[in-house]
């Protein structure tokens, strides 16, 4: 049976949501300074996991730097913690998950946004000129350049194997993905070429 209840820290002015199994394991676990909004966990174990199975350590690395790390072992309910109900659960989590995802700048790491990184136009599965690019950094986790920047720099569309230097200005983690957002340091100016496409 899943059972959900909240806990105040006074010590580091904590206040920790817990949705814990039958054993006692996190199966989400929200942590706010002071009460909130600022949430410095929203985290899930098991998507954690599934992050792993597509990104292997780096992947879980970046889980962590935006959602942070919830607590490892079984967790004992205290005498002194507030049932909480799944819905009451469910809006904490979803402002946590916001504030994680959108008002936290990710700037540590192991791929920090602002970090500077070689590497390649790729091959995406759809059309040139929607969506955006996929880009093969050389990790075991994509980079995506999104059309909007492309297309507003009024350059060509880069062909498989250009190459290029990208900024990180964001980190998605969730759904079993894990991706790099980026955007070229440099591109050509409207009607000039990018440079040649790396040898295959």
């Amino acid at each position: 049976m899943t059972r959900r209840f909240r806990r105040t820290d006074p010590e580091q002015d904590l206040q920790h949501w817990f949705e814990v199994g039958d054993d006692g394991r996190v199966l989400r676990q929200i942590s706010f300074r002071g009460g909130g909004p600022a949430a410095l966990v929203a985290a899930a174990p098991a998507e954690r996991e599934e992050v792993r199975q597509v990104g292997g350590g780096l992947a879980v690395q970046l889980y962590e730097v935006v959602y942070g790390t919830a607590w490892p072992g079984p967790v004992v309910e205290p005498a002194d913690a507030v049932p909480v109900t799944e819905l009451e659960f469910t809006l904490a989590w979803g402002r946590a998950r916001s504030h994680r995802q959108c008002d936290v700048r990710h700037d540590s790491g192991p791929v920090p946004v602002g970090a500077r990184l070689p590497g390649t136009f790729a091959v995406s599965p759809w059309a040139p000129g929607a969506t955006g690019v996929l880009v093969d950094l050389g990790l075991s986790v994509p980079g995506f350049v999104d059309a909007l920047i492309l297309l507003r720099a009024e350059c060509p569309w880069p062909p498989e194997g250009t190459p290029a230097v990208f900024e990180v200005i964001d980190i998605r983690v969730g759904n079993s993905a894990c991706q790099l957002r980026l955007r070229p340091t440099a591109t050509p100016a409207p009607g000039e070429p990018w440079p040649s496409p790396a040898p295959r």
